[in-house]
């Protein structure tokens, strides 16, 4: 190996490199991708009368928005929420829809046509880039003021086809909901689907580097939520909390999880110790010799042990002076 990827490897013995490398090969053998092909940029999208391919068979493509470069802009786009052969999304919007307008004809008369992959992929990627360039309303993306305009969005999908899929989207059958008191019962049901398709590309698309860490993040938010917290120590103070464990270098977030409050109003004992474990677990680290820090909430001799036993996993945090089971000798601020 060069001296460039020496050090991207930096911590890991060659050894571990190697294991590394195999299982990220078996995976993706699992997942049916293979090995990816390189593609020559210079002539990946040179034949312009290429036409695009429709996954439905039987309707014209500009019957639903489509448009014919949308080929084009929908490539780049990574397959996070999206893996190949998952078509969940599109299968739970096209239900929901339907449901609608039997349901309520004279609300929902606009026709419908159930959208294909590539444009519930290309739906969520226009959601991103509206994190990115933020303007005042939806439709302001698709104005044709010279002021406002931005053209990439209607080369990708048009507005009343974004609106309408916007107004299905739906990642889980609402019918077969658990109710609250059901034991399955959960206040992320709608989108648990989507997160679990996002956490799993998040382990499998990057093997990260030896040093990790587990903190909580919070996600700003002031809408109405029954999982809405309020944390007047920390910089975003009203949000949405998140379990995540990253890497130390570039801060990929490996596993992340959503903490949507306590059951029944009661506060689970051990949480901290659980939240560092499921993350570990989820992330697929267990037993490859990494190393996971954490601050003070998480920090105790029992967790540490723990890991280091049954995890095969180093840990290093700071502490509570009054945390339970410390030696003496560390508890006194004065030793």
């Amino acid at each position: 190996m060069s001296e460039s990827s020496d050090e991207e490897f930096d911590g890991f013995s060659p050894n571990e490199v190697d294991l590394a490398a195999q299982r990220y090969n078996d995976r993706l053998e699992q997942l049916g991708i293979g090995d990816l092909d390189v593609v020559d940029s210079d002539n990946e999208f040179s034949d312009e009368n290429d036409p695009l391919v429709d996954e439905a068979g039987d309707r014209p493509a500009e019957a639903d928005g489509w448009h014919a470069n949308f080929d084009y802009y929908e490539r780049g786009l990574p397959h996070i929420f999206l893996p190949r052969g998952n078509t969940g999304p599109t299968t739970e919007t096209d239900r929901y829809a339907n449901k609608q307008i039997r349901d309520h004809p004279d609300e929902n008369k606009s026709p419908w046509v159930t959208p294909t992959v590539e444009e519930m992929k290309a739906f969520l990627g226009l959601c991103f880039l509206m994190g990115i360039n933020v303007k005042p309303d939806i439709k302001s993306y698709w104005s044709t003021d010279v002021m406002l305009e931005t053209p990439y969005f209607s080369k990708v999908m048009k507005r009343d086809r974004y609106m309408q899929i916007m107004r299905y989207i739906h990642f889980s059958n609402s019918e077969q909901a658990p109710q609250p008191g059901d034991p399955n019962y959960s206040k992320l049901y709608k989108i648990e689907s989507l997160m679990n398709m996002f956490t799993d590309s998040m382990v499998n698309q990057y093997i990260p580097k030896r040093q990790l860490s587990v903190d909580e993040v919070m996600v700003p938010w002031k809408g109405r939520l029954s999982f809405k917290q309020y944390m007047p120590a920390k910089p975003t103070k009203w949000g949405i909390k998140m379990w995540a464990i990253a890497e130390a270098n570039t801060g990929y977030v490996s596993f992340c999880q959503v903490y949507s409050g306590r059951i029944n109003g009661a506060a689970a004992p051990g949480l901290a110790n659980r939240v560092v474990k499921n993350c570990i677990e989820k992330a697929n680290i267990i037993g490859q010799g990494y190393h996971v820090y954490m601050d003070n909430y998480f920090t105790s001799p029992a967790l540490f042990t723990d890991l280091f036993q049954h995890f095969n996993t180093a840990a290093c945090g700071t502490v509570r002076i009054n945390r339970r089971e410390l030696p003496k000798d560390i508890m006194k601020k004065n030793p």
